[in-house]
């Protein structure tokens, strides 16, 4: 049976692989896709979310949200890794529908209090839209059956030396949905250099199938990403022809969570420090606390992934 879900992005190139892998899989009814200021602009998002849609060959509705953080002034962009466009520049057509009228926030309140059944809430932006969402209606919270979401690091960070960009983006929305008392996977950095990267066998298969636009869409930021990367110390983490999306591996352990390997850990954002912000703090001593009944700050991290199950789970949703 197909889960519900809402996925919630900044659609750059790992986002954009992320998505047509959702939209794509059969484990998945995607009911809506909201958008949120990140990677880049609010504006060139919604473009790039919309292209993505109608590579997918699916017909679902895209909406608009926060085009900055809580704090409006620490809002963040990074066209460095993503391209001026945020899809690396390829210049794929311009879409040619358009987003939903409602808000990314309504749409989001309104499709969670209608559910019959918990929804599952698929995060891979920063966590403006999810915070403004509780914020405004709390009981939302009770509606999910489990929330994903691509966010921090445990060793280190990308945007800093300790803070992730999703994170690092609006690290008071990230308080808000950390400290949300409902069931959290939390797919940090980490994974990503332990199994967690797709191997160029697999971008081999997908590319094959440039027929399919979905394919032809992933192979080209794929080996992009591969091109951007060359001349940066990123080559050496991901290995030679290889990609680590943290987008794409976060939607693959939402489709199938026994790609990875988790723990459970408490989780608190750093929203103070000079040097700090936007850092995940993981309570990793021996005798760590964990309580059970409650998911205040506590989750199931993602520390490791199995690069066979998971590339062949791209092939056989994608290129099949």
């Amino acid at each position: 049976m197909k889960r519900n879900i809402i996925i919630d992005c900044d659609t750059g190139m790992d986002d954009a692989q992320a998505l047509l892998l959702a939209l794509r899989s059969p484990a998945f009814n995607v009911l809506g896709v909201t958008c949120v200021n990140g990677n880049v602009t609010l504006d060139k998002v919604m473009i790039n979310t919309l292209k993505v849609v109608e590579h997918s060959g699916t017909d679902v509705p895209v909406y608009r949200g926060a085009a900055q953080a809580l704090i409006p002034e620490k809002s963040q962009n990074a066209p460095e890794i993503h391209g001026s466009d945020g899809l690396g520049n390829l210049d794929f057509p311009a879409p040619v529908t358009q987003p939903a009228d409602e808000n990314a926030i309504a749409f989001t309140i309104r499709t969670l209090m209608a559910a019959k059944e918990p929804i599952d809430w698929i995060m891979i932006g920063p966590l403006t839209n999810a915070a403004l969402a509780m914020r405004e209606e709390p009981r939302i919270l009770g509606k999910i059956r489990m929330l994903t979401m691509m966010a921090g690091a445990i060793d280190f960070g990308n945007t800093t030396a300790a803070a992730e960009f999703n994170i690092f983006a609006d690290p008071e929305a990230a308080k808000i949905v950390f400290e949300a008392d409902v069931p959290k996977t939390m797919v940090p950095l980490d994974p990503l250099w332990h199994g967690g990267q797709v191997n160029k066998e697999y971008i081999d298969q997908i590319a094959a199938r440039k027929d399919l636009p979905w394919c032809d869409m992933a192979a080209k930021i794929m080996r992009r990403t591969i091109d951007m990367a060359a001349g940066s110390r990123r080559r050496y983490a991901m290995g030679e022809g290889a990609v680590s999306p943290p987008d794409l591996l976060t939607v693959a352990l939402a489709i199938d969570p026994s790609i990875g390997q988790f723990e459970q850990y408490q989780v608190r954002v750093e929203t103070l420090g000079q040097y700090t912000r936007g850092m995940t703090v993981f309570d990793r001593r021996w005798n760590r606390e964990f309580e059970q009944g409650t998911h205040v700050n506590q989750m199931a991290v993602c520390l490791s992934a199995d690069p066979q199950k998971y590339g062949q789970l791209l092939v056989d949703t994608l290129a099949k």
